[in-house]
């Protein structure tokens, strides 16, 4: 190490001394959205599982009634079978119509930064000085 590099060595020390520290952003802190979705959510789930379990009584009661009036020479076994599938069907398309909704809603908007307080960025700047 020659004298030219310790002549460079604190000219970049001085020019470090003189500029003024960059500014860090404060770190962004995470807290729960301010909308409460929870309500609505439970609400849709409410509302489906409802669907789920009346719409299909109603297909299978409603088929076969349907059947049975329509078509009186087809055997009980004819019956329960359309009346069943019409049940199944039911409680695919609910689920269906489920998963479509679910797939339909927006995301949640993103977080926004949240600043700290001055009186928590002077004991941090107190605390690294200490150290």
């Amino acid at each position: 190490m020659g004298k030219k590099n310790r002549k460079q060595q604190a000219e970049v020390v001085a020019a470090a001394i003189d500029e003024p520290p960059a500014e860090v952003e404060p770190p962004v802190e995470q807290y729960p959205q301010e909308e409460d979705t929870s309500t609505e959510v439970f609400l849709w789930l409410l509302a489906y599982s409802v669907l789920m379990f009346t719409l299909p009584f109603l297909g299978f009661y409603g088929v076969r009634s349907w059947l049975q009036e329509s078509f009186p020479h087809l055997d009980v076994f004819t019956v329960n079978c359309w009346s069943v599938l019409t049940a199944v069907l039911v409680v695919n398309l609910v689920v269906a119509m489920y998963v479509l909704k679910a797939f339909r809603e927006k995301p949640p908007p993103p977080l926004e930064p949240v600043e700290q307080d001055e009186e928590e960025e002077t004991e941090d700047e107190e605390d690294k000085k200490e150290q």
